[in-house]
């Protein structure tokens, strides 16, 4: 096989929705501050991983390489019209964001803010990837 086609192959591998190539990574921009498990997280480009068992969903950031958060990744819905990356955001009445869920592919994150809500939340959505 030329070396063109093999890196054409990959390419293809790597863009496959199927089970056999399930997504593992992307980017993504986050236009706003946002709050997870009471500490405050700058907007900026986070990396969106999937560890190889697809247990453990990781967020970190691309400019501050120290701060990275991790959570269990569970079995999740995906389909072939839903893009590859979503992440919720409860919008509250201050003006903050906190992050709700993500999901890669077919994995996602439990409730990130399970704590108490007195009242409705409006819900802010990233998507991307494809």
């Amino acid at each position: 096989m030329q070396p063109m086609t093999k890196m054409l192959v990959l390419a293809a591998a790597l863009v496959s929705t199927s089970a056999a190539f399930a997504y593992t990574n992307t980017t993504v921009n986050i236009p706003f501050n946002f709050e997870t498990h009471g500490k405050i997280y700058p907007a900026g480009k986070y990396d969106v991983k999937l560890d190889p068992n697809q247990n453990v969903i990781t967020l970190s950031s691309r400019t501050d390489t120290k701060t990275s958060l991790m959570w269990t990744a569970s079995p999740a819905d995906f389909g072939p019209q839903m893009p590859l990356l979503s992440l919720k955001f409860d919008n509250n009445d201050d003006g903050s964001h906190e992050l709700q869920r993500i999901r890669l592919g077919s994995r996602t994150t439990p409730v990130l803010d399970a704590r108490e809500r007195h009242a409705a939340q409006r819900e802010v959505s990233i998507t991307g990837g494809r």
